[in-house]
């Protein structure tokens, strides 16, 4: 009933807004056809523009009220990132995207790209979220445009990293002064011997998400941390473990002198944490930040296209589950565990593309995990 009520107010809410977005066509520079290929039972075109939304918001995308941004044609919708108002600057970054999209087989075969595609290497593909959202390619100038303050905090017992962590905090009066910067590295903030080996640098956008920027110790971007130092992984496993927020420490630890202990920074993260729910509540956007779950859409946007099903397969090459399971013969299969709506029988995305009756535009091994992968070209069409 809950679920009804709150599809009813969404399209409510849609209809209300094309009704005042009465401004011109958007340059085709800035439009892209997404296909949305159903991926598990009661899916719905809601859930699908939920995750997109929180997907593009993710990716800076401002998505101001009474703004079309998300046009349906069926199974098909228009994008139109006009009118999602990106980042200042990054443009040409999103038209780069939208051509190299728009130049893969599967465009030219479907007139459109499947949405899951978008949303991976969107936000798995680590220079490409950089890009698309405007970090800053050299440290110190990111890092330059905050105030920081002159004591860190002193995580020795860390959910993330595997030994001690240490987090400067921005001095802040409003969220968009807000930073953070990780140091992960070897030794003990405890006896001093800690070294710092990378960076991890948080800041807010203007749409109000958080913005995740990985460094090596040259200050320059890295496409994921470093494995035997933390779990922190890519950006996008930053966007998932955050949920959109800002997080208090996961583990007691022994204070160190010199250093915000645990009751102190989660203390700081407190009153952070109200700069940043304050700032989002004078936002104008579509995402509706009370929601807590909608993350969850656009994370099963990207789940169930990299660990599809063969029913989703079968409905995404054109083809009966009968020759589906034909051409799947011999590939391994593995269960969801964080969301088993997708099934029991999963493929990996990297497997199974080779089998596309047309060239695609490669989609990142793993969102969230480095995986040393980045996307520059499309797969050689494989033979049927």
């Amino acid at each position: 009933m809950k679920r009804a009520v709150a599809a009813g107010v969404l399209a409510l809410a849609l209809l209300a807004a094309c009704a005042r977005d009465t401004g011109p066509p958007s340059d085709p520079r800035d439009l892209i056809q997404l296909r949305w290929v159903e991926a598990y039972p009661g899916e719905s075109r809601g859930d699908v523009e939920t995750g997109l939304l929180w997907g593009l918001s993710l990716a800076g995308a401002d998505l101001p009220r009474g703004q079309r941004v998300i046009d349906w044609q069926g199974d098909r919708l228009t994008l139109d990132l006009a009118r999602a108002r990106v980042i200042e600057g990054t443009q040409p970054a999103w038209r780069e995207f939208l051509d190299a999209l728009k130049g893969s087989g599967e465009y030219r075969a479907h007139g459109s790209v499947d949405v899951g595609r978008f949303m991976a290497i969107m936000l798995g593909d680590a220079r490409r979220y950089y890009a698309l959202t405007g970090a800053g390619p050299d440290y110190p100038a990111a890092r330059a445009r905050y105030r920081f303050d002159e004591k860190s905090a002193a995580i020795v017992t860390s959910g993330v990293a595997l030994g001690s962590r240490r987090i400067d905090l921005s001095l802040a009066d409003t969220a968009r002064q807000l930073a953070f910067v990780g140091f992960e590295g070897r030794g003990s903030l405890v006896d001093g011997s800690f070294v710092p080996h990378e960076m991890e640098l948080v800041d807010v956008m203007p749409n109000g998400q958080l913005r995740f920027a990985l460094y090596d110790l040259e200050g320059h971007l890295k496409d994921g941390a470093s494995t035997e130092l933390t779990r922190a992984g890519k950006p996008g496993k930053c966007m998932w473990c955050h949920e959109s927020g800002l997080m208090v420490s996961l583990a007691n630890y022994p204070g160190v002198s010199g250093f915000y202990g645990r009751e102190e920074f989660d203390a700081q993260i407190g009153r952070r944490r109200t700069l940043l729910r304050d700032y989002r509540d004078g936002v104008d956007t579509q995402i509706e930040y009370g929601n807590r779950q909608d993350h969850t859409y656009a994370e099963l946007l990207y789940m169930s296209f990299e660990e599809p099903s063969r029913g989703r397969l079968a409905r995404e090459w054109g083809v009966s589950e009968e020759r589906a399971a034909q051409l799947l013969r011999g590939r391994a299969t593995h269960a969801q565990p964080e969301q088993a709506r997708l099934g029991g029988e999963l493929y990996r995305r990297e497997d199974v593309d080779v089998l596309a009756p047309y060239a695609v535009l490669a989609a990142p091994r793993s969102i969230r995990e480095p995986d040393g992968h980045a996307v520059l070209q499309t797969r050689v069409e494989a033979p049927r």
